[in-house]
């Protein structure tokens, strides 16, 4: 079994009427995606799911034996569970979990009734990602890039350095998941943060031009920063969320 550094253990709460895939971010943990799973249950009822990506959660060490594929895998296997239970579909992710969540409704969007991610990255950068990429003495680790928050003494739970070769494993992915989003043609939720110091805002409007969803909607956040699922707009976006997969649902009675 996985020993999971304590707070980032995968969860899981069973409800009826929908189950919600929630997929945290890049270094990151369930931590950050805790609360959000915890309100969609609570004030919903629906069922959600909480996976730890493969190499997160536990050291830098195990990161580094792992690469884009294992975190896709990952996903898709958590989908295909809750797929396979009856109720709709949804999937939600911050950061890299947003990626991984567009990369999920291209590729198998019969399996999902909507979407929503978060601050995801998906083609647009500043450019620091592609010098970790192209350098070729860059060192083995690199400084985390966690806890982007606005709100005052919180802390994501997150590696303070990261492997060089899965940083260049993700700016892969999110290159050939930015190159699919015109297969998206679910229900789409898109959340920004206005100011994010991780990824660039302007990701939300190329996600929202390639896809091809006709239900497709753009959430700027205000008062959050990067990690925004744990920052001064989480209640916020669970009450978005929520009423976004309510809506759908609502329409296929």
């Amino acid at each position: 079994m996985t020993a999971y550094l304590k707070g980032a253990e995968p969860f899981e709460f069973t409800g009826s009427r929908a189950s919600v895939l929630v997929l945290h971010g890049f270094t990151g943990t369930t931590q950050s995606m805790r609360y959000l799973g915890e309100e969609l249950h609570r004030r919903f009822g629906f069922s959600v799911l909480g996976p730890c990506l493969p190499g997160h959660g536990t050291s830098p060490d195990e990161m580094e034996k792992t690469d884009y594929r294992d975190w896709v895998g990952a996903a898709e296997d958590a989908l295909r569970d809750l797929a396979s239970r009856g109720d709709p579909v949804f999937v939600t992710g911050l950061s890299m979990g947003g990626m991984l969540t567009l990369g999920l409704a291209a590729q198998f969007g019969d399996l999902l009734s909507g979407i929503a991610p978060i601050n995801a990255i998906a083609g647009v950068n500043d450019g620091g990602l592609a010098e970790v990429v192209m350098t070729r003495n860059m060192p083995e680790r690199v400084p985390g890039i966690g806890s982007d928050i606005k709100a005052a003494g919180v802390e994501e739970l997150a590696y303070a350095e990261v492997p060089t070769a899965c940083l260049r494993s993700v700016y892969l992915a999110q290159a050939a998941i930015g190159d699919i989003l015109h297969k998206v043609v679910c229900p789409t939720l898109v959340i920004q943060s206005r100011e994010d110091h991780v990824v660039h805002p302007d990701n939300a409007y190329r996600i929202m031009r390639k896809i091809n969803a006709v239900d497709r909607r753009l959430l700027w956040l205000e008062e959050s920063y990067h990690v925004a699922t744990l920052d001064n707009d989480k209640a916020f976006i669970a009450q978005q969320i929520g009423a976004f997969v309510d809506g759908i649902l609502a329409r296929a009675e």
